[in-house]
Parts: structure tokens; sequence; C-alpha cells
């Protein structure tokens, strides 16, 4: 039996005067220029690939754009599934009508027969005139999209936004588009269910429910035997109910396995997963893909909003997620794999798919579910007044129904939420409170959750929570006040925040790689058009995420960002780096403490939109930036935090999230000029499994030392202290002397801030040598302090950067090919890295060079 007829079909695209052509008939009278088009794809897709310019000056929703693809089949019945089409989409198959869609975030399946030659044509209606229709007025405008008509439309406001990164907005067949043969029994609709049977513990029951509904080819012979429901090893009967008319069959069962093992978020443990499956007698099987057992639940007492898996309060960090190629929406498998494993490795293990955006596909839950990371899934709804309205209700709960049948069962899914600033946009525009609740978000979705999703945690509206929801001390909030609202950083704590679902908002720099290949340079920064197009700014205000970063390197370093940026780009792209790196350390480590009311951190984005200062913590090209290292920090699963107390001194806070115990030592090293070492203190620690203990700094000292320099009874004593949280001792190495311990983590604290002089030698070497498969290690060492240390090496992304490097520090950081898995260890071997290492308090650079070990 044939596969996909489509598969490697040429496709190609044009575009028309709105209303010009209607139908296949008419758009043969029209004059047109096809270009070739990818499908899965988007129109601007299309024009990118083909090297047109104007990419982001084409009006996509002012026009038709038209996809064709013409191939040849032998006669036979098929089923043309259309995974997604943006956004009002006819669909013809050799001149007859086969479908219409008014929503992008929902499939199609059609039965179509093919002849010897077809050709498939989609038609994507411009949407602009659309909009314009008179409907009833929404009970706010918001100045966040562009039309207050897109509330009508099922479609992403992705492109629609101004004051965002300037990105075109998707239309076309953006999601696959295949042409398979009848499946004897097709899935119509699924519902699976995983739970435990208890709270706690990291084994016992585990019970799986699923009901099915199948529906039977007309021309196949219905499958003989008994339904058999698979989960793991266990095997349990099913019942087959009888067809209802239209072909469609209910099969619904359960299995219960005696002893399963939990699922964990990576940071707190393993995830194990058991493959499910439906055989029905001589049929063809049903794979219904994985589920994870693990319970989660809520506590809301006192205001807060804390999550807890299997019973274990959690952490919750991490960011927004948004479609990382937001031209074509297409994006392949090892990129998609390299980004979340970006996130495991910075030790987030939370992401937010926000309202406004678009659900993602099977591939992105499998890989959350393997690597261990939640997902807080909003409901495609965003600024805009969602309408009351019976079609537009319908539409959303069909549209749910299907997003939610595909990921009962999944651990991953942890929070579903009914939408994005719903509240607060109607409590900012000032309408009466018992206006600020939608019954299509407080009634019709959490029922439909209730039944698709029992248990699961539901949030109305992101933020919500207070006499206001947009309050950060109650419930969920966006908290901007350290970023956009340029408060101080020790508003963090006096905020008071409980969750914080998005927030932190900075333009960041990419690295000096992505500005040279991307961006023109840094002599560009601040000022180019094309630079600024990648830059947020509130609708409204002309204050935007540059100048937040420049206002925070005043703040941090006391340095004009902006005459500096004029004097010395480059520089200025340096501290800014440094500075968004400096501050979301101190903010997340403040939150992450254990005496902080704060449970969860989501920052406003992952990755860039576009090329450029986005607010991600991740380049658009897939290249991690400053605070994204900074925060690998913070956020390990086994980490040493710092917070300056004042008076009080210096707290460290030593957190443990993993299942096992830490037993160590935490040592204080105190240095005296950037340069001598002048006092150790240390003390034997035991970090309980999912636990945290605090430590006085000033504890491990006999006598007073002004180590957060609150008093200043005199100069400064110490310039630089360093916490490191060592591990037990690590037996002896081979020549029968005791090895030295490992360090787990370290923090280093600045007393006198962290606006240093430059210096003209720091004694920093930077020497490669070979790594494992491929890799290479980077070694460092320094005769003085050196202050965020940046590591250059183009075409190699290392493990670890702009970190300090304490005097007389040694550290190995490895060297990964940007383009792993493309060429063989031998190859990457021989291209050995080269480029350089600089320091914030450092004049020039250190060049990278071959070890003395090491074979060219």
């Amino acid at each position: 039996m044939p596969g996909d007829l489509l598969a490697g079909s040429t496709w190609t695209c044009c575009s028309t005067v709105d209303g010009r052509a209607n139908d296949p008939a008419s758009l043969a009278d029209v004059p047109v220029e096809w270009i070739p088009a990818t499908v899965p794809g988007t129109a601007a897709g299309a024009l990118r690939d083909s090297g047109l310019p104007g990419l982001l000056e084409v009006d996509y929703d002012g026009r038709d754009w038209w996809f064709r693809c013409a191939f040849d089949a032998p006669p036979a019945p098929m089923v043309l599934r259309l995974d997604g089409l943006a956004t009002v989409v006819d669909v013809w198959l050799n001149g007859d009508h086969v479908c219409h869609s008014e929503n992008m975030l929902v499939g199609h399946d059609v039965d179509v027969t093919v002849g010897p030659s077809n050709v498939l044509l989609i038609r994507c209606a411009a949407l602009t005139p659309l909009l314009g229709r008179k409907r009833p007025r929404p009970r706010w405008k918001t100045m966040l999209t562009t039309h207050q008509g897109l509330r009508w439309f099922r479609t992403t406001l992705l492109g629609r936004q101004p004051g965002w990164t300037v990105t075109p907005p998707p239309v076309g067949p953006w999601r696959p588009v295949r042409l398979v043969p009848p499946p004897p029994v097709a899935l119509v609709t699924r519902w699976v269910q995983a739970r435990v049977e208890d709270d706690a513990g990291s084994a016992g029951a585990g019970l799986v429910e699923v009901s099915l509904l199948v529906r039977e080819a007309a021309d196949a012979p219905r499958p003989s035997g008994n339904v058999i429901l698979q989960v793991g090893e266990v095997s349990q009967p099913m019942v087959a109910q009888s067809p209802d008319g239209q072909g469609n069959v209910r099969l619904s069962g359960s299995a219960r396995l005696p002893d399963v093992e939990r699922w964990w978020p990576h940071t707190h443990g393993s995830q194990p997963l058991y493959p499910v499956s439906v055989a029905w007698g001589d049929g063809p099987s049903i794979d219904l893909g994985h589920v994870g057992f693990r319970s989660a639940s809520v506590d809301r007492s006192d205001g807060g909003f804390e999550l807890s898996v299997n019973g274990q309060p959690v952490f919750c960090r991490g960011a927004a997620w948004f479609p990382i190629d937001p031209v074509s929406m297409v994006i392949g498998d090892d990129e998609l794999r390299r980004t979340l494993s970006l996130v495991r490795e910075a030790g987030m293990n939370m992401l937010r798919i926000p309202g406004g955006t678009v659900y993602e596909d099977q591939r992105f839950w499998d890989l959350c579910d393997e690597l261990g990371i939640m997902v807080w899934q909003d409901c495609m709804l965003g600024y805009l007044d969602p309408p009351d309205d019976e079609e537009f209700t319908a539409s959303l709960v069909a549209e749910l129904t299907e997003v939610l049948g595909q990921l009962g069962g999944r651990p991953s899914l942890m929070v579903l939420c009914g939408g994005q600033e719903l509240e607060e946009q109607a409590a900012m525009f000032g309408l009466p409170r018992e206006k600020w609740a939608f019954p299509i978000v407080t009634e019709t979705v959490p029922a439909l959750a209730e039944r698709m999703l029992p248990g699961l945690p539901y949030v109305v509206s992101s933020p919500t929570g207070g006499d206001l929801p947009f309050r950060v001390d109650v419930g969920i909030s966006h908290y901007f006040g350290v970023g956009t609202f340029l408060r101080p950083l020790d508003d963090a704590r006096r905020a008071n925040v409980r969750f914080m679902s998005e927030g932190l908002a900075f333009g960041v720099p990419p690295e000096r790689q992505t500005v040279d290949e991307a961006c023109g340079g840094a002599v560009r920064a601040g000022h180019d058009p094309g630079w600024k197009r990648s830059v947020h700014h509130d609708t409204g205000r002309a204050l935007d995420l540059d100048d937040v970063r420049e206002f925070y390197v005043h703040e941090v370093f006391g340095v004009d960002a902006t005459m500096l940026r004029h004097l010395d780009p480059e520089r200025s792209l340096d501290l800014g780096r440094a500075a968004v790196a400096e501050v979301m350390a101190t903010v997340l480590s403040e939150w992450r403490r254990p005496g902080s009311p704060c449970a969860g951190a989501l920052l406003i984005a992952l990755r860039d939109l576009m090329p450029g200062p986005g607010w991600g913590i991740i380049d658009a090209l897939g290249r991690p930036k400053a605070p994204w290292f900074a925060l690998r920090r913070v956020l390990a699963p086994l980490a040493v935090l710092v917070t300056d107390e004042g008076v009080n001194g210096l707290r460290l806070h030593l957190v443990n999230d993993t299942a096992a115990p830490f037993a160590g030592s935490v040592r204080v090293s105190l240095f005296q000029r950037g340069e001598m070492r002048s006092e150790v203190g240390e003390q034997a620690v035991l970090i309980p499994p999912r636990g945290a203990v605090e430590v006085e700094a000033t504890s491990l000292f006999d006598g007073f030392r002004d180590l957060s320099y609150a008093y200043r009874f005199g100069p400064l004593a110490y310039d630089v202290v360093a916490a490191e949280l060592v591990a037990a001792s690590a037996g002896v190495d081979r020549d029968g002397q005791e090895a030295e311990a490992p360090v787990a983590s370290e923090v280093v604290w600045l007393p006198g801030g962290c606006g240093r002089p430059r210096e003209a030698d720091l004694g920093l070497t930077a020497t490669v040598q070979p790594g494992p498969e491929g890799t290479w290690d980077l070694h460092l060492a320094t005769r003085r302090f050196a202050q965020s240390v940046a590591i250059d090496a183009p075409g190699w992304r290392p493990q670890d950067s702009w970190f300090h490097l304490v005097p007389g520090g040694r550290r190995i950081v490895r060297l990964h090919p940007e383009n792993s898995g493309k060429a063989r260890p031998s190859e990457e071997v021989a291209r050995r890295p080269s480029g350089e290492v600089r320091a914030l308090n450092l004049q020039g650079s250190v060049g990278i060079s071959m070890g003395a070990d090491a074979q060219p």
C-alpha cells in the first residue's frame, strides 16, 4: 500500500490581490508569479528561501496566498490530512472544493479520490478585509495587537503585535499536508489517563485508563478477536461497543501496573515512561505513545501558588516558549532537541507556552517527557476580549478537545491556563470588577479540562490573583519591577513575588559571533533599524529593552552605557551582557533561597524570535547568551547561592533538588587586592535530598568579618569572596595521595561591587587539548582575579562562560562543536578551536592556544 503521496512533492506559491481570484478557475485568468515553496511552511518562509528582499515589509494579511502541488498517482480513495492551515483557508483537489477552515490550530482529515494527474491547491484568504467586518464591540481595546477584530479569529498573534520583535504573521499550510491511504481503523478521539494511587514515594501502583473512538474503513473487513490494551509489560482486555451507524466504535479499558516508577522533573529525579498501544485481534495495532506516572497539585494557601510533584514542592524555573523559527513555523528534529537540551542543561525545569502563540506538535511533548521538562500550557487566548459567541466558543472547544486529547497521560503537562493577560487587560482598562471574569475561561475551559485531563491544575489567566490581577505578591504574576520598570535589584525581595509566570525583560545582546554574523557587527548596536527590529518595546512608551539593559549597566557597573556605545560599542555590549547576567543571577538566587515566598520564576522568553538583542537567553541562531550561563549555575539541581543580608552579612543557601543527600563541606575563601588569598573557612554540611541548608558566611571564621561591606569601618578588607560547595573526599589518586575533592558548585561575591578597573595583565591563559568524542577541553588559569570570563571560540559552544575566575584559579571548560552530529569525531578533532578569552577587568583579550600535551 502506498505511503504519503505528497512526500517529496514540489510546491509553489504566489499571491494575488484580495478577492481577485476565488477558486482555481478564476486564478487561471490572473497573471501571477509562482515561486518555490516548502510545505509545511508559510508564505514568508517561501519568500525568505527564494532570497527575495523586503521579507518584513510584505503585507501578508492584506493579500490572498496560494500554494500549489501537482502529482501523479494511481486512481484510488485517499485521506487528505491537513494538520494546520493559517488562517481562513480553502482547499481544492483537481478543481473540487474539499475543505474550508477558519481555525489554524486544528487539523482536518478529508476523504478524497485521486486520479492519474492531480493538482492540490490551497488558498489562504487575506485576513485584513475580514477583520473589518462589523461585529459587536469588545469591552476594551488592547494596545498589544494590530487589530481588535483578531479576537474573532482562531489564529496566532505572532507577527500581529506592535512593539514586539518584528516577525511576519504566519500565512499558509504551516503544519504537514499528507495524502495517505485510508487506514483500516482510524483513531477519531483519544482519551488516556495515567495516575498513581498515592501522592508520595518513588514507587507504587499505577492505573492507566483508555477510551478511544475509532472508525473502521467502509470497505475493510472488521478485525476479529479480542481488543487488548498493552501498557509496558501489562496486557488487559478492552470492551468494544457496537458501531454507532457511522462506522465509529468505542474502545474502553484499563490496566493496573502494581509497581511503577514515578516521573520527575529532571532537577528532582528520573523520567521513566511506559509505552501504550491497543491491539485488535488480527487488525493493526494502534500506537498511543507513552505515559508517565506522577501526581501534580498546587498549594494556593496564603495567596501563594506552589506546585508539588509526587507530593514534593518544586521550585519551578524556566522561560516562555515561542516558535523557534517564526518565519516558516517549521523546525527540524535536531534543532528542536538541541534547544530543549539547552533548557535542561541550564537547570530549567519548566516551559510556558503563552496564549497568543501556537500549540506545539507531538515531537515537542515527546522530548519534554523524555528530558524531564514540565510544561505550563496556555489556551490560545491572549490580550483580546474573548467573544461571548456560540460559534466562537464551539470552535475553541473543538480546538481544545483535539489538543488536550493528544496530551492525556503525558507527565510533562503540569498546568493548564485559560490565556494570556485576560484579567489584566480588563482591569487595567478600568472595567468594573464583575467584568474581569469570562465564562469561557472560568466555566467552559475548566469543565472541558476536568473531563479530558482530570486533576490537572488549572489557572484562569496569567497573571491572576489579588485585589488586582496583576499584583505580584498574590497568586500568579508577570513581574517587571526589575527590568522594564527600572526598579532597583532589592525590589525582587520587597515585591514578595509568589510565582512569576513571565518577567525579567531585557534586551540581551547575543555573543560576538552572532552579532558579527547576523547583526552587522557591534557598530550597528543601538541605532541600526535592523538591530531595533529585534528589540521589544511596550506600545505607548518611548523606552525599549535596549534602554532597560543600559539602565542596569549603570546600576551594576556605574557606567554610562549610552555614551560608551558611541565610544566603544564592543565594550558596551560586553557590559550589557554581564549586567543582565548579574541581574538575573541575583534575582533568581533571591527567589530560590529556602526562605523566599517565591515558588516559581519563568523568564519572559527562552529564545529570541529574530537575530539581535531579543529578550531570550538563547539567541535566534540557537546559541546561549550570557545570562544562560549565569542561570546554569544558579538553577543547577545542586547549588550554592549567596544573598546580601546587609549588616547581617552574607548568607549562603545550599540547595539540593536531587533524590540523594549531599555530604561534603562549604568553603569560603577571602581574597585581597584581587590576588592574595588571605583566609579560608570551611564547615561540614549534610544537605538532605530535595532539601536545603542555610549557612551564615561569617560563622566559618573566628571574629568579625565585614563580608558584605555593610559596616564600612575602614577600607575594603576583601575584594573577592568565593563560596564553594565541596563534595566529600574523593579517595586517593593513582599515587596513593588523597585526591582533591570535586567542587559541586561555586559562587563569587564582590563586596566592593562589580565596577572594577581594567588591568593590562591578569596572568590569564587559555589552552586547548582534545576531549572525548569530537570535543575539546579549554584549560583556563589566572594569577589575578578575572571577572566575567567570556569564551569566544567561533564554531564551538562552551559548556560554561561568563564566570568569575578567582585568583590562582583554574578551570576546564568543554567545547562542543556547533555542528555536533554532522561531522565525524575525527573531523572535529582535526579542527582545533581558535578564538579568544576575555574578562571584563582585562584590557584586550587572550588568544586560545594549543596545550603543551595536545597534538596539532
